[in-house]
């Protein structure tokens, strides 16, 4: 049965709207309960029950959407918009959530309720004109990814919105690999990556246009792995890595800017894991 969380009042009333306590959660997660937000409102339900999803898309007034579990991220059960999303597969055959091109006609374009993963969501997709990420593209509960916008064409002006958060993501690999970043593409102070622990291939072949700079919360510190990172990759002479990117004792940097370009100009070699070269020649190109 679907347990829809009601919020006591002072007068000892309930309504039934808002967020369960962390206590009503724990105590629901713990007899098997599955906890689904949703516009606001905490929801439970016993979600490997084909019977109990098909009620509570009928329940939240959402009938046409379908149900997918997740082979990525947490490998939740997420419900999405078949006009929006298409099921596919990763590289490696895990399921994930595509965007779907073809049936996408513009309009409001939200997360998937319940997702942990964006992994692969617009990878090898020329992105629509005028095509944003923007009021209902939530991600504070994103822990994957991994190769989200890879081979993309993102459309000038493209926007990731006021609510693409990244405090909770750990694995960002290939996450902008081969993609094609129009000028002056902003990263937004919500790009945080204090959590993330893979960076391999991250944008890697990929060309970073002027006007573009990694944020000050682009943070490296937990991250354990930068393996050809940059690689093929080419700087505009403007770009910035920001001051919270480092080098840490024990990553791995393998080949982290083998190939590298500076506006056209292939680096040395012998240099393809020295962070602190790539910024001081970067440096140098803007003075």
């Amino acid at each position: 049965m679907i347990n829809i969380f009601k919020l006591k009042t002072g007068d000892g009333s309930k309504r039934p709207t808002g967020l369960a306590s962390q206590e009503e959660i724990d105590r629901n997660l713990l007899i098997g309960y599955s906890h689904i937000v949703y516009e606001g409102n905490s929801h439970f339900l016993y979600i490997e029950d084909e019977s109990e999803r098909f009620a509570f898309k009928r329940k939240i007034g959402l009938p046409e959407y379908e149900w997918f579990q997740e082979g990525t991220g947490n490998k939740n059960w997420v419900l999405y918009n078949p006009l929006q999303y298409k099921p596919d597969k990763n590289w490696n055959g895990k399921k994930i959530l595509k965007f779907n091109k073809d049936e996408y006609k513009g309009g409001r374009f939200e997360t998937p309720i319940n997702a942990s993963s964006c992994c692969g969501m617009f990878s090898w997709i020329t992105l629509p004109e005028s095509f944003n990420l923007d009021k209902l593209f939530y991600t504070k509960e994103i822990v994957d990814m991994n190769l989200m916008f890879a081979g993309a064409v993102l459309p000038d002006n493209f926007d990731l919105g006021k609510h693409f958060h990244t405090d909770k993501v750990k694995d960002m690999r290939y996450m902008f690999y081969e993609c094609t970043i129009p000028e002056g593409f902003n990263f937004n102070d919500k790009f945080v990556t204090s959590n993330v622990r893979k960076m391999d291939y991250m944008f890697s072949e990929c060309i970073i246009p002027k006007g573009v700079s990694l944020p000050a919360c682009f943070d490296t510190s937990k991250v354990v792995s930068m393996d050809h990172m940059f690689y093929e990759s080419e700087f505009a002479k403007d770009f910035d890595f920001g001051p919270a990117f480092k080098i840490w004792n024990e990553v791995n940097t393998d080949m982290m800017f083998a190939d590298c370009k500076i506006a056209g100009e292939t680096i040395d070699n012998d240099h393809c894991e020295d962070f602190e070269y790539m910024r001081k020649l970067l440096s140098r190109q803007t003075s």
